[in-house]
């Protein structure tokens, strides 16, 4: 008994504790509604980071902190009243948030979680066109961009797959549905920032005890 107890002891020992993991990803972001004078919604694709770190609480749960920044998803769009403005509209988002991670099978991880969203909004090469009228010029002029920043609670869910490459490292390729509570009087829901987004990537996980 004693002995059984001694090997199970040395295995739970020799169980990697903890991981860090770093990789590439593409995001996926369909277009949501913008204001009515407004056209087309802000939609794309673009890459980024992501980057996470975490603890095995049990052999098949650990807890982990992430952070996933990408670059800029850009659209070219135009405001119409009185003049027009045509410009191109950027979101970015920055998400900083916690994971639980289950391990269902060798080789197959389901993650689950929130935090923020850290959100910048932006209108870039902004050319003013005032309609035309009697006695005024319709001679289109620049304008100096204009950026909005708002942070917003967001919650993700996703699958990952596990492709051991050593007893340490395994290569990560993932899913992931993120939800962004975007403000309905934001910049964000002006120029029709979409509240959800796809992530596709692969990252290289380190194990250490």
């Amino acid at each position: 008994m004693v002995c059984v107890t001694a090997v199970v002891a040395s295995v739970a020992a020799a169980e990697p504790k903890g991981y860090l993991q770093a990789g590439l990803m593409v995001t996926a972001q369909p277009a949501g509604v913008a204001n009515h004078r407004v056209t087309p919604p802000i939609s794309g694709t673009t890459v980024g980071l992501a980057a996470a770190g975490g603890v095995f609480v049990t052999r098949t749960l650990a807890i982990e902190g992430e952070v996933v920044a990408g670059r800029a998803i850009s659209t070219p769009q135009q405001f119409s009243y009185n003049w027009t403005e045509d410009y191109t509209a950027e979101s970015r988002d920055v998400f900083l948030g916690a994971n639980v991670r289950w391990r269902r099978a060798a080789h197959l991880e389901f993650v689950g979680g929130g935090g923020l969203a850290f959100s910048t909004f932006a209108e870039r090469s902004i050319v003013r066109t005032e309609l035309p009228f009697p006695g005024r010029p319709n001679v289109p002029t620049s304008e100096p961009d204009r950026v909005d920043t708002d942070v917003q609670l967001a919650v993700n869910g996703g699958i990952a797959a596990l492709l051991p490459v050593s007893s340490r490292i395994e290569i990560v390729p993932a899913f992931t549905v993120r939800w962004v509570v975007r403000s309905a009087s934001g910049q964000g829901a002006y120029f029709g920032v979409g509240s959800y987004a796809y992530q596709f990537g692969g990252a290289v996980r380190f194990k250490f005890d």
